[in-house]
């Protein structure tokens, strides 16, 4: 979609909004505070708990990011659908092909 000194490609939104996502989905799917195991497993429970602290702080931060992916992915598809509508809007109000004649006499 053109206008006065810009260009959208809407497709290409549309893929990032689905992009975003998909990676948010992957996120929430996704837990860093399961991923320690058992405290046997490191031989130390410092060790356990620093990893453990760790990973639940990674986590924390990677929640905040995603929530606001979604969000920045919710607004790229709803701004692609009103580009959409505004298209399908203009393409309607059109009666004939007006490149036609320049094609034709050219």
């Amino acid at each position: 979609m053109d206008g006065p000194g810009f260009h959208v490609d809407v497709e290409k939104m549309e893929g990032a909004a689905s992009g975003i996502h998909r990676s948010v989905s992957d996120q929430a799917n996704f837990a860093l505070r399961g991923l320690c195991g058992d405290t046997q497993l490191y031989g130390h429970g410092g060790i356990h708990d620093a990893l453990m602290n760790f990973s639940v702080r990674w986590s924390d931060g990677l929640d905040t990011l995603t929530e606001d992916a979604g969000a920045i992915g919710d607004v790229l598809g709803r701004a692609a659908q009103a580009y959409r509508a505004a298209d399908a809007a203009a393409a309607g109000s059109l009666k004939v092909d007006p490149g036609e004649q320049a094609v034709n006499d050219g």
